[in-house]
């Protein structure tokens, strides 16, 4: 979980002029609170539409690859990282006088609210921090009251699962948990026992007995997303599927929101309002 925001200290009066980011998600929540004149280069994802959200946001800022060489050359007074930056980067900034903030990966909606107020102050813009979260949180909130009007317990939900090359799923603690949650599903993957990310065998999959599939779709590979289903034993069940862009998913942003959404309206079609499908 991100530290508070609170754990980082003003940096100076004048905020940040030159920050890069080094890290996928630090590209898109600076991309959402930071002037792109403040922004001196982004990660080499920033501008790859099969992985950011704001792949067009990002176009005619600089990339860099990460090394501690590139970056020093760019002369900046703050670097995001993430924590999968390499640690010779990071020590070798730091060593020389950089002020370089890690933010750590966010697994729930309020993990992700936290990133964005973490970078945020660290930026001199908390106030665009606070206005993005509670956009967020009302995007939410709107959700769940709709799904409220339309659920019974959670016991007698319907059931889903993400379920990837290999087996891969996802199980508590987890945003695609959060998403599930929120749209109005059972996380069958949380039902098995999975915490976390991890391998779902097929058998304790069928024994849930999911209404849908979701299926992360990577654009570079568009078939990948439609691999797990070439087994013959989900070939053969009345699963319903649906496709989400793996960017969506990949950082903590409103598109999680967006993609309960797209879970909600699944549901719906596939099994109705829960008053239509419950005895009484």
């Amino acid at each position: 979980m991100p530290q508070a925001a609170s754990d980082w200290p003003a940096l100076a009066a004048v905020r940040p002029q030159r920050i890069v980011s080094l890290n996928l998600c630090t590209d898109q929540i600076l991309l959402q609170l930071v002037d792109p004149a403040r922004i001196a280069a982004l990660s080499r994802l920033a501008q790859r539409p099969d992985s950011s959200m704001l792949a067009q946001a990002a176009r005619g800022i600089p990339v860099v690859k990460g090394s501690a060489e590139e970056v020093l050359a760019l002369q900046p007074d703050l670097v995001l990282v993430g924590t999968h930056t390499t640690l010779h980067t990071t020590q070798m900034l730091r060593h020389f006088g950089i002020p370089v903030l890690a933010v750590p990966g966010a697994d729930s909606f309020a993990d992700a609210q936290a990133q964005i107020l973490l970078v945020a102050r660290s930026t001199g813009d908390e106030a665009q921090g606070q206005q993005l979260v509670q956009r967020m949180q009302a995007a939410q909130q709107r959700l769940a009251a709709s799904v409220a009007g339309e659920s019974p317990d959670a016991a007698q939900r319907p059931a889903a699962a993400l379920y990837a090359v290999n087996g891969h799923s996802a199980g508590v603690g987890t945003i695609y948990d959060d998403m599930l949650t929120l749209a109005g599903w059972r996380n069958a993957t949380a039902d098995a026992g999975v915490q976390r990310y991890g391998y779902l065998p097929l058998e304790r999959l069928v024994a849930q007995t999911p209404r849908m599939l979701l299926l992360p779709r990577y654009d570079h590979n568009a078939r990948g997303a439609q691999r797990p289903l070439e087994h013959p034993v989900l070939a053969q069940l009345d699963i319903q599927r649906l496709e989400l862009p793996s960017r969506m998913t990949i950082c903590g942003g409103p598109w999680n929101i967006a993609a309960a959404e797209q879970l909600a309206q699944a549901r719906r079609a596939s099994v109705g309002a829960y008053s239509d499908s419950v005895t009484p």
